[in-house]
């Protein structure tokens, strides 16, 4: 039996490996929506007739990210020391990267004197990192890209970032009231985050409404949401849930068999979250897993990149335009995770591990 808990331990998975594969996923996703039509398409989605590689990549992100941040709070205990972790992951990359598009991006690429750029008020918008990260404000910059297939945005993937932060939010209220130390209150917990999904508050007035579920996210037929609940149970059962292959085969062969019928959908996102856990657990794969986790930096710099090739050369095949952009992609990637992402991070534990130390020494002398 090889149990999902085996894979959670910190060096016993190629989580790295699949986060690596979504980030790679979401730009290839976004090359069909970038570059001028060349008659192909996304060959996932004629395949699956709903989602394609960049929304298969993003659910893949949530996944994850659900079974590995509730795990966090459960290791740390800590509402301060949980909050510290997750704005260091967040933030500096997504502050690197405003810095970058505000600065190198915007002069190099705008269409208006430099004069009238660095006046404007939507240049230093970018730098509202808040406003990007919880308020779902894009990066947008004058004269810059406006002419493109897809036009104005800077970096498109950021609208997620909001949705992993009220994730987040859940994670902590239910790690506060005592939810995710046992399967049962871990179950609650995601119950409680899908009743937070399902449910909407419309400020003034404080009115309650379900969502519209005729309304998914554009080129999406499906929430991200949901598979970040999903990880959060997938974690409270991680003793009881066997990874192997076999499991994965059937399930995939389920879908294939079911795949004309009105159950196929479910049965491809059961297939599928079973697949990204397969994936994260074998021992096949280990070799393959990164030293380096360039995934966010991907996520965050792929589409931007992309946009640059696609205002300069529009008409490139979606391919060749992927195959320019990947070597200033991983580049970017590359300076963030290592000069922006790693030392925040490092720097952080280093700053917890000094702080639980301390106060562990002042206990033990009272």
């Amino acid at each position: 039996m090889n149990p999902l808990s085996h894979a959670l331990s910190r060096n016993g998975n190629n989580f790295d490996l699949v986060r690596l594969l979504a980030a790679i996923a979401v730009v290839y996703g976004h090359s069909y929506l970038l570059q001028a039509p060349d008659g192909t398409t996304d060959w996932v989605q004629n395949a699956l007739g709903f989602d394609g590689f960049g929304a298969l990549g993003v659910y893949a992100f949530f996944l994850l990210s659900g079974m590995l941040v509730t795990a966090s709070f459960d290791r740390q205990r800590s509402v301060p020391r949980f909050a510290a972790l997750r704005i260091a992951r967040l933030w500096p990359a997504v502050a690197g990267g405003s810095l970058v598009t505000v600065f190198i991006l915007g002069p190099l690429l705008t269409t208006l004197p430099l004069r009238d750029y660095f006046a404007s008020g939507m240049t230093w918008a970018n730098l509202d990192n808040f406003s990007t990260i919880v308020l779902k404000t894009g990066w947008a910059l004058p004269g810059v890209f406006e002419h493109n297939r897809f036009p104005v945005d800077v970096c498109a993937p950021l609208w997620t970032l909001p949705l992993e932060v009220r994730c987040y939010l859940i994670v902590m209220v239910t790690g506060m009231l005592g939810l995710l130390s046992s399967a049962r209150g871990v179950a609650l917990a995601a119950a409680l985050g899908c009743a937070a999904f399902v449910l909407r508050v419309h400020l003034p007035h404080l009115q309650i409404g379900l969502r519209d579920f005729s309304e998914t996210p554009g080129g999406y037929s499906f929430w991200p949401e949901p598979f970040f609940m999903l990880g959060m149970l997938l974690y409270g059962w991680r003793e009881r849930l066997d990874i192997n292959g076999l499991t994965a085969l059937a399930l995939a062969m389920v879908f294939l068999v079911f795949r004309d019928t009105a159950g196929a959908q479910p049965l491809f996102y059961l297939a599928f979250a079973y697949g990204v856990l397969w994936v994260g657990a074998t021992p096949l794969l280990r070799r393959f897993v990164p030293r380096h986790d360039y995934s966010y930096g991907i996520y965050l710099y792929g589409f931007m990149v992309q946009q640059c090739v696609a205002n300069i050369a529009p008409q490139l095949s979606h391919v060749t335009a992927v195959l320019i952009a990947a070597p200033f992609i991983v580049l970017c990637a590359a300076l963030s995770w290592h000069f922006v992402e790693r030392p925040v991070l490092r720097w952080c534990r280093e700053r917890l591990a000094r702080r639980s130390t301390t106060l562990g020494a002042g206990i033990a002398t009272r």
